[in-house]
């Protein structure tokens, strides 16, 4: 009864929930960097930084959109002419990226990054509208499709020997499962016309902002991947070690991630900036909590799951995790804006720091290689937060303390946590 009483919190089942996404995804890592080696996991991160940067433009913003004009013009109205509309404009981008692919004298990771871009853009719109749709199913099929990658890659181990094909295949599975899963799901009936041309536009107009919020959200995340490669003595070897250290230290935000999907839930239900300064305060300190924890452990759990070729990882780990703990602000403030319609703060709030960590990319990588990457990665989130935190305080008037240091109703409400176990 009293279990049942705690997973009744939004927030503390959301956080559950998490912890067995995370431990999923975690072992489809530990698999996918067993397999491929520190080389060949390099070349992954590459062509993966390219596939989510490019998949944000194709979208531009389509998938946001959907909800807005669903509540505006009703299911009936618009599902049938969307889902013609995505299938037609998917359909037309995957001929044009395989004919880009070869045509352009490129390397073979971009030619292959070039064919994956509209897999990676469909599956994203389709799943959205799916979560929006059927939420619960949605999610179900979320977590089996980790659970067929897992087999996936684990077959491909078994009888594939290691390559550059099996590197397509694994980023191509997922995405291609994904996509084919939801259009099943969601069943739409195709139907092709002149008045989808206006629905176009209509929705790129709507979706501008959203797409370049999103953009710069990831460019904020992959930049440093991508301006590894530009340098000839940064291997992809290197560059597979730093990604898998790059990956543990996300995971130390794993629970701001988790809380900032109840927030949108009570913002739009009517909470206001208070809330936002409550979560931000659990996800501060639960955030350093994970941080010690995995700096403590980080070099032990690394070389156990990952294996001796990835010890290196647990130095970017390291070094990046100061600034880690300060993005969590940005996730929730972030939140806040999306809600309220304000869209176009966190672009030019996150225009600084994408800028900041570029030019502590360039400052660094040259000094200390991928260390320098993960020390420039670990600036650009702390400015990212603390910008982020500025301008939040400072508009809603909200103490700076209110946003860090515990407040007596949270140590109440641990108490009464620990009371009902």
């Amino acid at each position: 009864m009293k279990g049942s009483k705690l997973l009744k919190n939004e927030y503390v089942f959301s956080i559950l929930s998490r912890f067995a996404s995370v431990a999923l995804s975690l072992l489809q890592s530990v698999l996918v960097a067993r397999y491929l080696g520190k080389a060949l996991q390099g070349v992954s991160a590459y062509i993966t930084s390219i596939t989510n940067v490019g998949a944000i433009v194709i979208t531009f913003g389509m998938h946001q959109a959907y909800p807005y004009f669903r509540k505006k013009l009703g299911k009936d109205a618009i599902f049938r002419d969307y889902m013609s509309l995505i299938t037609a404009l998917y359909a037309l981008f995957l001929a044009m990226a395989c004919a880009l692919a070869f045509a352009l004298p490129v390397s073979a990771e971009v030619k292959a990054a070039i064919i994956l871009i509209p897999f990676f853009g469909y599956s994203k719109i389709v799943a959205y509208v799916c979560l929006v749709e059927m939420p619960n199913v949605r999610n179900l099929w979320w977590t089996l499709a980790g659970v067929a990658e897992v087999i996936f890659v684990a077959l491909l181990w078994i009888f594939l020997e290691r390559g550059f094909g099996s590197v397509v295949a694994i980023l191509l599975f997922i995405e291609a499962f994904k996509g084919v899963v939801y259009t099943v799901l969601l069943r739409p009936r195709i139907r092709l016309h002149r008045g989808l041309w206006p629905l176009a536009v209509e929705l790129g107009k709507y979706g501008f902002f959203p797409m370049l919020a999103l953009l710069m959200t990831t460019l904020n995340y992959k930049i440093d991947v991508l301006m590894l490669r530009q340098y000839s003595y940064i291997t992809d070897g290197m560059i597979g070690v730093y990604s898998i250290g790059i990956q543990m230290a996300e995971r130390i935000i794993m629970i701001p991630d988790t809380l900032k999907g109840v927030l949108v839930s009570r913002l739009a239900k009517g909470s206001d900036e208070h809330e936002v300064a409550n979560v931000c305060r659990i996800a501060f300190w639960s955030s350093c909590l994970m941080c010690l924890a995995f700096l403590a452990l980080g070099r032990f759990v690394i070389g156990l799951l990952y294996g001796a070729e990835y010890s290196g990882a647990y130095e970017a780990l390291l070094i990046s995790s100061f600034g880690t703990i300060a993005i969590s602000y940005f996730k929730l403030i972030a939140q806040y804006n999306i809600v309220n319609k304000k869209q176009i703060l966190n672009v030019a709030m996150l225009s600084v720091a994408i800028v900041t960590d570029v030019v502590f990319n360039l400052l660094f990588i040259p000094l200390w290689g991928i260390n320098g990457a993960a020390f420039a990665t670990g600036l650009g989130n702390l400015v990212c937060g603390l910008v982020f935190v500025i301008w939040f305080v400072r508009k809603m008037n909200i103490p700076a303390g209110e946003m860090i240091v515990p407040q007596k109703k949270d140590i109440d409400a641990v108490k009464r946590l620990l009371k009902r176990r």
